[in-house]
């Protein structure tokens, strides 16, 4: 495994993850935030506040992507293996994330459904660009 690259692949997807992000969630659907009082989402002067640990944890999380593609990296394989890779991910993360906090927190099913949908794309994104960034340091390995 390339270290370096998995680590630059991560950094490359995080930066895309945070793009998409702010064009879905912060532009896009952001009016079905709105109507939810301070208890169930932070102010945004709250989240700012906050945002370094949640850039932690994104970065932690692609991090762990970058890993899990690079033990199963295969020559001739990366963008396609890169998009299934997020596609999965993406899928795992509407099922554990947002199904989970739709049953637990009080948000709308029409905002569960954009969060759900959003998160194949968004995962799909970051292993597309993990398949583009990320190279074994040898052929084979």
């Amino acid at each position: 495994m390339n270290y370096t690259r998995m680590v630059l692949s991560a950094v490359a997807a995080m930066i895309v993850f945070f793009i998409y992000g702010f064009l879905v969630h912060g532009v896009l659907i952001a009016h079905d935030y709105v109507p939810y009082p301070a208890g169930v989402y932070r102010s945004g002067e709250q989240a700012q506040r906050l945002m370094p640990i949640g850039l932690a944890g994104i970065f932690l999380a692609i991090l762990v992507f970058a890993t899990i593609y690079a033990k199963g990296w295969q020559p001739g394989h990366g963008v396609a293996d890169g998009a299934r890779l997020g596609l999965l991910f993406g899928v795992f993360m509407a099922g554990a994330f947002v199904a989970v906090n739709y049953a637990t927190i009080a948000i709308s099913g029409k905002l569960a459904l954009e969060l759900a949908a959003s998160e194949p794309v968004e995962w799909t994104l970051v292993g597309i660009v993990t398949g583009l960034v990320y190279r074994p340091l040898k052929p084979g390995q």
